[in-house]
């Protein structure tokens, strides 16, 4: 169950999340990229077609976009109880969050279950793997864009400043994997 939630989280992630700060058209235009990239890891790490693969992602994202739903709800709740232990409404507020954690565990075994309709065990398994792969990957970039904000850097890895002009990043230990 663990591994699904992971899945279920790197790819909302990876789908929705853009790193730096863009105008909309460079967001927009940086997540076609990223969906187009892992969608051709994807397939080349499960051995899948183009459709088998696009299906797969948008699964995921629709999943994503429910999750988010529910754990807004789930930490909105877990809030209120937390703040307000002695309310009169702490039961209720303890009844909707067990019903919302019922709902979110439903929502993961009708994820798996859609997945089981199109993937085979080994890919399911194989599709966790890749998301661990691409979420480390991704946590790397993301906290080496904050170390480059932090310098001084632009978005494209090189110096601001003039001294360090030559102080650019090997574009190698950053391919995908």
């Amino acid at each position: 169950m663990k591994a699904i939630n992971l899945l279920i989280i790197v790819f909302a992630f990876v789908l929705l999340t853009s790193a730096g700060s863009y105008s909309q058209s460079d967001t927009s235009h940086s997540r076609e990229k990223l969906r187009k990239v892992v969608k051709e890891k994807l397939i080349e790490k499960l051995n899948i077609d183009e459709t088998t693969a696009n299906k797969f992602i948008d699964l995921a994202a629709a999943q994503k976009k429910e999750m988010k739903e529910y754990m807004k709800k789930r930490n909105d709740l877990t809030e209120y109880i937390f703040d307000n232990p002695q309310s009169s409404d702490v039961g209720t507020k303890l009844d909707d969050l067990m019903d919302t954690e019922n709902k979110i565990n439903q929502s993961k075994n009708d994820f798996y279950t859609k997945l089981k309709a199109f993937l085979t065990p080994n890919q399911i398994a194989q599709s966790m793997v890749f998301q661990k792969e691409l979420m480390k990957f991704m946590r790397k970039e993301m906290k080496r864009n904050n170390k480059d904000d932090d310098r001084g850097d632009d978005h494209n890895g090189n110096r601001k400043d003039d001294k360090h002009r030559d102080d650019k990043r090997n574009n190698e230990d950053r391919e995908l994997f």
